[in-house]
C-alpha cells in the first residue's frame, strides 16, 4: 500500500540566511528503535560557508543538555505544526558516495520519493548570542528538491541551487527518461518546476 506525504510545493528561489532552525519540539526516532521527545534544531546548509554542520541537536528540555546526532544514528525526525496539525518527516538521504545531508520528506511512495531542503547561498553575521537563525519553523518555501527512485542508493538533485548546475527540465527529462509520455511533456514545455508535484505523481502512475 502506498504512503504518500504530500503539501503545497512553494518554489520560490529565494535566499535564506539563517545557519539553523530554532528549537522546536519533536521526535527523534533512532535506527536501535528508541524514540527520543524534547526540542530539536537542525542544520540549514550555507554554500557561502567554507563548511556546514549536518548534525541535529537535541534536548529533553529547554534547559537541558544538548546531544548531537547525525545519519549514523537517525532514522527520522517527525515534527507536528501547531497551527495546523500537519505532521512533517525529516530523513538523511545520501547524496553522493560519502555524504548524507538532511531533507524534508514531501512525498513517498513505493515507487519513488521526493525531499526538499532551504539553502542559503548569502553569507550573514550572527545575531548577538553568536547564531544565525530562523524565525519560524515549519515554512513551505525550498529552493533545493531531491528525487530517489527506491531501488536507488543515491539521491538526485531535480533543483539545486549554485553554479555550474543544471536547469530543472535537462535534469528532469535525463531523470524520468524510463517515462516517455512525461519526457514529451517536459520537453514541449507542457509541464514546468512549478509543476514539481505533479510531475512526481504522473511519474509514479507511469507503467
Amino acid at each position: 500500500m502506498k504512503f504518500k506525504i504530500m503539501f503545497s510545493l512553494c518554489l520560490m528561489m529565494i535566499g535564506f540566511t539563517y545557519g539553523q532552525y530554532d528549537w522546536t519540539k519533536g521526535e527523534l526516532v533512532l535506527r536501535n528503535g528508541d524514540t527520543l521527545s524534547g526540542y530539536l534544531k537542525l542544520p540549514i546548509i550555507n554554500k557561502a560557508a567554507v563548511a556546514n554542520s549536518h548534525k541535529i541537536k537535541f534536548k529533553k528540555g529547554k534547559k537541558g543538555k544538548t546531544t548531537r546526532y547525525n545519519h549514523i544514528n537517525v532514522n527520522k525526525l517527525i515534527f507536528k505544526d501547531p497551527t495546523n496539525e500537519e505532521i512533517y518527516f525529516f530523513k538523511y538521504i545520501k547524496t553522493s558516495k560519502s555524504k548524507y545531508q538532511l531533507f524534508k520528506m514531501l512525498y513517498n511512495s513505493d515507487k519513488i520519493r521526493l525531499f526538499a531542503r532551504m539553502v542559503s547561498e548569502i553569507s550573514a553575521a550572527p545575531n548577538i548570542n553568536g547564531f544565525i537563525t530562523s524565525t519560524g519553523y515549519y515554512p513551505s518555501d525550498y529552493n533545493e528538491y531531491y528525487v530517489q527512485r527506491k531501488h536507488e542508493r543515491i539521491a538526485s538533485p531535480l533543483v539545486k541551487i549554485g553554479p555550474l548546475t543544471k536547469s530543472f527540465r535537462k535534469n528532469a527529462m535525463k531523470y524520468f527518461s524510463d517515462c516517455p509520455d512525461l519526457v514529451t511533456k517536459l520537453k514541449n514545455r507542457d509541464l514546468a518546476q512549478s509543476d514539481l508535484l505533479r510531475i512526481i505523481k504522473e511519474y509514479d502512475e507511469c507503467e
